[in-house]
């Protein structure tokens, strides 16, 4: 009897990868940019095609006087990004009015108000006023991402102009989930007045360990920022430097470095030794986080008898000391 052979087997279909979503597409360029990292290229087709060159247009587009191109053929999308490109060139004094009547249905909105709004604040454009109805704006629509932005600049500023009724005021536009960060600024506030707070410092270049108050360190103000990358900061006389280990892995209570804080420590002394300069290495993060100092840089100013005058941290806080 002949062999048969039988036919060859059909291979099955390759499976392809489902496409991400739309609401996928906008959270990956949206985590993009909150990283610093260059935005992905993917993009969803169909009807939110346009909403997302949008949101791209807004992360990427020059605050200081270029307007993000408009996707939306027509309709509200039109009508909203037409209302935030008038709002990038109004008169001051109609910011305030172009700001509380713009909607803000589209991610893109929310998120190119916000970086627009950041140079305004930071530029002295806008006063207290108007950086309130922008922050409140922010606070009530758009992504999360945008909105916890807002709360965090809000916080920032309350706690540097020792507002607490407007501490009260963004508290009351919160949800559980900003608890947390509410009560480190609570504990901050709590800290306006009275002496600083006995910290655990390593003195460089020496790398010796101190618990002390700040006011102890022969300074009435404390710089708190990591040491970047090329030249050291200038540092005002009466001004301490502290030096967050970019870890900041030990226990507060640990009286000895362990091998990669010490490590760093080393590198940071030889950097300032270098140059005759001095400073203070901060290796637990802990110890900041306990008090509510969780976001860089901070200035902390002492008045003549060692009590805290005042905390700017963050968004409230200058570029240089």
């Amino acid at each position: 009897m002949p062999l048969t052979v039988p036919p060859p087997a059909t291979p099955p279909a390759e499976i392809q990868p489902a496409r991400p979503s739309p609401a996928e597409l906008e959270n990956r360029l949206l985590d993009a940019y909150d990283w610093g990292q260059p935005l992905p290229p993917e993009a969803p087709k169909g009807p939110t095609a346009a909403a997302h060159r949008w949101l791209g247009a807004a992360a990427t587009f020059d605050p200081r006087g270029n307007l993000p191109a408009n996707p939306f053929a027509t309709g509200p999308g039109r009508r909203e990004a037409e209302a935030f490109r008038r709002l990038l060139t109004a008169p001051k004094d109609q910011i305030s009015g172009a700001l509380k009547a713009l909607p803000i249905r589209a991610s893109g909105t929310a998120l190119g108000l916000w970086r627009w709004g950041q140079l305004q604040v930071r530029t002295g454009t806008f006063d207290a006023a108007l950086r309130r109805i922008w922050e409140d704006r922010l606070l009530a629509a758009g992504p999360a991402l945008t909105r916890g932005y807002a709360l965090r600049h809000a916080l920032c500023w309350a706690l540097a102009e020792q507002d607490e009724a407007r501490f009260a005021a963004v508290r009351s536009r919160t949800n559980q989930d900003a608890e947390d960060t509410l009560k480190g600024f609570q504990r901050l506030f709590g800290l306006l007045g009275g002496p600083s707070p006995v910290l655990r410092l390593w003195t460089l270049p020496e790398l010796d360990y101190r618990d002390s108050p700040l006011d102890q360190f022969g300074a009435t103000r404390a710089w708190i920022r990591p040491a970047e990358d090329g030249p050291l900061p200038e540092i005002p006389a009466g001004t301490a430097w502290i030096i967050p280990s970019t870890t900041g892995t030990l226990d507060e209570r640990d009286a000895s470095l362990s091998a990669p804080l010490l490590a760093e420590g080393r590198l940071l002394a030889a950097r300032l030794r270098s140059t005759g300069r001095s400073a203070l290495f901060a290796p637990s993060r802990p110890a900041f986080e306990r008090l509510g100092l969780v976001w860089f840089p901070i200035l902390i100013e002492l008045d003549g008898k060692g009590a805290i005058r005042s905390i700017r941290m963050g968004d409230a806080a200058p570029d240089r000391p």
